[in-house]
């Protein structure tokens, strides 16, 4: 007997099987395995005569080719499940479909001169997963070039296509037009002057701020920096002054949303979490109502509320 190929059907799937003249219903339903994977002791194969059985010699069964047979039966728990999309090795892959793989390297982004300030900034924020997931859904408003917002949407997008650098150009000439300052040239004449990496990141919050918003469960619209970038302080403001005090000036408790921690580096600053205390307590100067005059005060800030991502903007204290 030659061998023949039959249709098995299965849960609306037919499969065409080869069947050796020499197979049992062993083999047969081993090879059923490969194709579905449901395990053979949960098969149920109805034959000529009844239900499979695992001795049964497929040659004495009186298969015709085409003929149709039906299967019945699921995959266990943990059973291993032949892949529903083909394979695809990361040499056929096109340069967009490998940047997404997993282990791909990360874009870069090239220095354009002394624009490492802006590119270490966008490279911070594109970590975030819920940013980049919130930009994808961002819809501008119109044509607005100056809208940074859409020019990070459209530079992260470019930029999971490739595992090249990337040049930030229209994103530059944008942040540049936006905030004049950056395009200040050196003093030296020859190109862009070095730029603050905490004063280009204050200014992209600041728009994402005022330009992503994302859908509350209540059917608003809240900022995406509010939700994730967003902490609050319990602040106490004291007068130094015992004169104050004396004459009933309490002290004065409010709460304060803030989107960064300052760090105040010195000589006797070990570790972060120093430096972040000591930036939670500052002096400053305002007019007491009590003495009718100018006075110092101190402020003392207790955090209350942390944010999903946290910022710390660390700042060397020079002592005169």
């Amino acid at each position: 007997m030659a061998t023949i190929t039959v249709a098995v059907k299965h849960q609306g799937k037919k499969y065409d099987v080869e069947v050796e003249p020499s197979a049992t219903g062993e083999d047969f339903k081993l090879q059923l395995y490969s194709l579905t994977g449901v395990e053979p002791d949960r098969q149920k194969i109805l034959v000529k005569g009844g239900q499979l059985k695992d001795a049964a010699d497929m040659s004495k069964l009186g298969l015709k080719p085409g003929q149709v047979i039906m299967m019945m039966g699921t995959p266990g728990e943990g059973a291993i499940i032949r892949p529903t999309e083909k394979v695809k090795f990361v040499e056929d892959m096109t340069e967009a479909e490998a940047a997404q793989q997993a282990g791909a390297t990360p874009a870069g982004l090239v220095n354009l001169g002394n624009t490492c300030y802006m590119n270490a900034t966008l490279q911070t924020l594109r970590a975030i997963p819920e940013l980049q997931i919130a930009l994808a859904g961002y819809k501008p408003s119109g044509a607005d070039m100056l809208d940074l917002t859409n020019q990070l949407k459209t530079l992260y997008g470019d930029m999971s296509a490739t595992q090249e650098g990337k040049a930030p150009l229209t994103f530059l000439n944008a942040f540049r037009t936006a905030y004049p300052q950056f395009a200040e040239r050196a003093k030296n004449g020859h190109g862009f002057a070095q730029q603050d990496a905490e004063e280009a990141w204050s200014q992209i919050i600041s728009q994402l701020k005022q330009k992503l918003q994302i859908p509350t469960a209540d059917g608003k619209e809240d900022s995406w920096i509010d939700k994730y970038m967003e902490g609050e302080f319990v602040t106490t403001l004291e007068c130094d002054e015992e004169a104050a005090r004396e004459a009933g000036e309490q002290p004065k408790v409010t709460k304060e949303p803030f989107l960064k921690l300052n760090c105040h580096i010195d000589g006797q600053t070990n570790h972060l979490v120093d430096g972040i205390v000591k930036g939670l307590t500052e002096k400053i100067e305002k007019k007491s109502e009590v003495l009718g005059r100018e006075a110092v005060y101190t402020k003392r800030s207790k955090i209350s509320k942390l944010p999903k991502y946290l910022t710390v903007h660390s700042a060397l204290l020079l002592e005169a």
